[in-house]
């Protein structure tokens, strides 16, 4: 049984140290990049960015430019993650209001290559619009 886990643990993939990660979701979402940064050690996703917010109903988002603020991940030795984050409301008597949570989860793999998901859940009368995107980057 211990050869199996030091087995597992010596094939998993490692993040590039340092490198900056870009890509973008699946599918009907894939106009929505998704950007992050390794720490130098190796140990964090840094800086984790998407640049809208997915939407799995009809319609249109809320109005503005969305804050969306993901929190520094670390990197399990079989070389996954799991960030949560919001987004908020920017402006206005709102303002500070949780619009969205999600959370990105993914693995790397060799090559500089990295995969996963983006969970967006929302609250209230959007419930319906939020679901799952799955979306790869390489570093």
């Amino acid at each position: 049984m211990a050869f199996a886990l030091l087995a597992t643990a010596a094939f998993a993939a490692a993040p590039v140290k340092g490198a900056g990660y870009t890509g973008a979701l699946a599918g009907s979402h894939s106009k929505i990049t998704i950007s992050f940064r390794v720490s130098a050690s190796g140990a964090e996703v840094e800086s984790l960015r998407i640049s809208s917010l997915p939407i799995y109903c009809g319609g249109s988002g809320p109005p503005g430019t969305p804050k969306i603020k993901f929190q520094n991940a670390t990197i399990s030795a079989s070389g996954s993650f799991s960030s949560p984050g919001k987004d908020t409301i920017a402006t206005g008597p709102l303002k500070g209001s949780v619009v969205a949570t999600l959370v990105v989860s993914g693995s790397f793999s060799a090559g500089g290559h990295e995969h996963g998901m983006v969970t967006t859940t929302y609250s209230g009368p959007a419930e319906k619009c939020g679901g799952h995107s799955a979306y790869s980057t390489t570093g």
